[in-house]
C-alpha cells in the first residue's frame, strides 16, 4: 500500500504545498532584508528571524497545509468512483487508512525541514548573521511542530475521507485556523485548540523537552488518539465507496 500510495502522489499536486512552505518562509527573510527595521537592525539574531517565520508558518500555513496534504491523499479516490476501485482489492481498509496517513505525516516532515533549511537560508544569505546557527532551536521546533500538527492532520484526514468535495474540508480548515490567532494568547485555551498547537510547540520556551507544555502534551495526546481511531473506525464501517 505504501508502495502503491507512493506511485500516485509522486506524480500528483502535492509538491505545490510542499514547496510553497519554505518558499514563503525564504520570502519572509527576504522581505525583512529590504526593510528599515531602524533600531532593530543592530539587534537582529537567529532567535529573532526564526520567531519570525514561525509566527506566520506556524499559525497559519502549518495548520491550512495539513488539511490540504489531508485531501490531496484522498482526492484520486474520490474521482471516478476510486474508493470502490482501490477497497476491491484484496487489501484491508487498515491498511489504506494507515498507508494513507503516513503519507500525510511523511509530507508534513518534509515541510518542517524545508522551512528549517528556509530559516537558515534567510539567516545566511539575506541577513547575513555571523553568530552560531542554533541547531537544537531548529530541531526542537521542527520536531515539535511536527507533533503538534498530528492531531489536526489526523483531524482532516477524517473529514477528507468523509467528504467527497476538497473544498469542505479546506473551508473547515480555514475558517478554524483564523481565531487561532487569538487564542494562542490564552494560557487555557491554546493548549487545548488544535489550531493553536503548532504554534505553542514550535516558539522557543523553557517548558517541557519540545518547548510544550505539559498541558499542551496532554491535549496533543489524547486528541491524536481521539482523532486517529475515530477515524479509523469511521473508514472502516462507513460505506464510503457509494
Amino acid at each position: 500500500m505504501l508502495l502503491c500510495e507512493w506511485k500516485k502522489l509522486r506524480m500528483s499536486s502535492i509538491w505545490v504545498p510542499v514547496i510553497a512552505a519554505p518558499v514563503l518562509a525564504i520570502g519572509v527573510g527576504a522581505l525583512m532584508s529590504r526593510m528599515d527595521l531602524g533600531p532593530m537592525a543592530g539587534d537582529m539574531t537567529w532567535s529573532f528571524i526564526y520567531g519570525e517565520i514561525v509566527r506566520v508558518h506556524a499559525s497559519l500555513f502549518l495548520p491550512l497545509l495539513a488539511g490540504i496534504l489531508a485531501s490531496i491523499v484522498c482526492r484520486t479516490e474520490h474521482l471516478a468512483g476510486g474508493w470502490k476501485h482501490l477497497l476491491a482489492l484484496p487489501v484491508s481498509r487498515t491498511a489504506v487508512y494507515v498507508a494513507k496517513f503516513c503519507y500525510v505525516l511523511l509530507f508534513l516532515a518534509l515541510i518542517q525541514v524545508l522551512v528549517m533549511i528556509g530559516v537558515l537560508v534567510d539567516g545566511r544569505w539575506f541577513l547575513h548573521l555571523q553568530e552560531p546557527i542554533p541547531w537544537s532551536v531548529l530541531a526542537k521546533g521542527a520536531i515539535g511542530g511536527w507533533i503538534a500538527t498530528i492531531p489536526l492532520a489526523a483531524l482532516q484526514f477524517w473529514a477528507s475521507t468523509w467528504w467527497k468535495s476538497f473544498a469542505a474540508p479546506f473551508a473547515l480548515n480555514v475558517i478554524c485556523t483564523i481565531p487561532a490567532s487569538a487564542v494562542e494568547g490564552s494560557n487555557l485555551y491554546a493548549p487545548m485548540y488544535p489550531w493553536a498547537q503548532p504554534m505553542l510547540a514550535m516558539l522557543p520556551d523553557s517548558s517541557g523537552l519540545l518547548y510544550v507544555t505539559k498541558e499542551t502534551a496532554i491535549t496533543i495526546a489524547i486528541a491524536g488518539i481521539v482523532f486517529i481511531v475515530g477515524g479509523w473506525i469511521h473508514f472502516r464501517t462507513q460505506d464510503i465507496c457509494a
